[in-house]
């Protein structure tokens, strides 16, 4: 069983021995955050915290990490400390939580890898999405076997591992959920849609001849809709995120959407011979003109 989470207090004049990195929104957002805090934690040999912070708005924003065999620890703030009697009266908002952090803090910007964390000192809170893997590419290994979910296979589908250990599969990932339904994030991701995913099978059956497609999706309705007309596919039954997790990293080839989620499926999966095939536009358009996005895909990825 992965190990508890427990809480550190954080006496006045011990930060440097710690890095903290907040955890926020999906999954994938959450595996991305604590992968750059370990691996500026390991160069700096500080023992890493995260301060997770759940959404009030989006149900599927909660902790996530506890899947996972991680020793970690959990830092929140104390609302009483320093500030005096403004911190007594005026909570920080969820995100700016680290407004209560007793050292420095670093906040990321954009999803694009940034040289300058490579200054950041011990004792750092570090805020942001971080999704490219040069955050942590010296340290893949270790998150490669952080982010394992193999101590949970006897809990998963065996008929499902046996299926995709005999015949090579892509796992094609449909993401809809709150980027059909929640405003807000349709306004910033957009919603890939059947011309991307038309396309991406076409490319990936050129390439791979012979694969069997295996169906991932938080409404598999209107996945098992979109694909319906596609050969040789299957849809994952969608247990739980966990459980998709780990099949997609079984998969031999990969149809992801642009979510962080079916990126981590990709990423993990060891496939030597791996083929991955990704969204171009990782964002809605009016998002794409002023995000750089050249490094959340690997080099390596086709984007389409």
């Amino acid at each position: 069983m992965p190990a508890a989470p427990h809480a550190v207090m954080i006496a006045p004049g011990t930060c440097r021995s710690y890095t903290c990195v907040q955890v926020f929104g999906g999954l994938g957002n959450q595996m991305f955050q604590y992968a750059a805090g370990y691996a500026q934690s390991h160069r700096l040999g500080t023992q890493l915290l995260v301060d997770p912070v759940e959404s009030e708005r989006l149900a599927h924003a909660s902790y996530g990490l506890g899947a996972f065999d991680l020793d970690v620890g959990l830092w929140s703030p104390d609302p009483t400390a320093g500030g005096g009697w403004q911190r007594l009266f005026r909570r920080p908002k969820a995100k700016r939580r680290f407004e209560s952090w007793p050292g420095a803090v670093y906040r990321h910007a954009g999803q694009a890898y940034d040289p300058a964390i490579a200054a950041v000192g011990p004792g750092t809170y570090l805020a942001g999405y971080f999704q490219s893997e040069r955050f942590f590419t010296d340290v893949a290994d270790d998150i490669r076997a952080a982010f394992s979910l193999a101590h949970r296979a006897a809990d998963f589908d065996q008929a499902a591992i046996a299926g995709l250990a005999s015949v090579p599969h892509v796992a094609v990932h449909i993401r809809r959920g709150d980027y059909a339904s929640d405003p807000r994030t349709t306004a910033t991701h957009g919603l890939v849609g059947p011309e991307y995913y038309e396309r991406a099978r076409l490319l990936m059956q050129r390439l791979v001849p012979g694969v069997r497609f295996l169906v991932f999706s938080d409404d598999l309705a209107a996945a098992a809709d979109l694909t319906a007309h596609w050969p040789d596919r299957h849809l994952s039954p969608g247990q739980s995120r966990e459980e998709d997790l780990h099949l997609m990293t079984l998969c031999r080839h990969h149809i992801i959407a642009n979510s962080t989620f079916s990126w981590w499926g990709a990423w993990l999966a060891n496939a030597p011979d791996k083929t991955v095939i990704a969204p171009r536009r990782w964002f809605a358009r009016a998002r794409m003109l002023e995000t750089f996005t050249d490094d959340v895909c690997p080099d390596g990825w086709i984007l389409v």
